[in-house]
């Protein structure tokens, strides 16, 4: 994993496809501002597209929360063209732990 100026964490395609959920479906959804628009992809046209994007990324706190820990997507897209794909859990809390988050009083939650 690589880590950006701007703190994105990137992905090779390989750190990307070991954080998938077992299966031959992967559900995946793009952001079209005020709703969500989802779709069950096929494994192998996700690791095709992954193949096919410029970046893929650790998706932030609200995309991983609904399951959907990575973001991919080309060079200059907007927030419309990137592909939430989803993640299984453990498998992406073991290899990028959450960071704990402390509460108006310094303590964590």
């Amino acid at each position: 994993m690589e880590r950006t100026k701007d703190g994105k964490k990137l992905l090779t395609i390989e750190e990307a496809s070991a954080l998938l959920p077992d299966g031959e479906t992967i559900h995946t959804f793009y952001s079209m501002g005020m709703c969500l628009v989802g779709g069950d992809w096929d494994r192998a046209d996700i690791l095709q597209k992954l193949k096919e994007v410029d970046k893929i990324e650790l998706a932030g706190d609200s995309a991983r929360s609904m399951g959907h820990g990575l973001a991919a997507y080309k060079d200059g897209a907007k927030l419309i063209d990137v592909l939430f794909i989803e993640t299984d859990k453990d498998k992406i809390d073991a290899f990028d732990p959450l960071e704990e988050q402390e509460n108006k009083d310094g303590e964590c939650e």
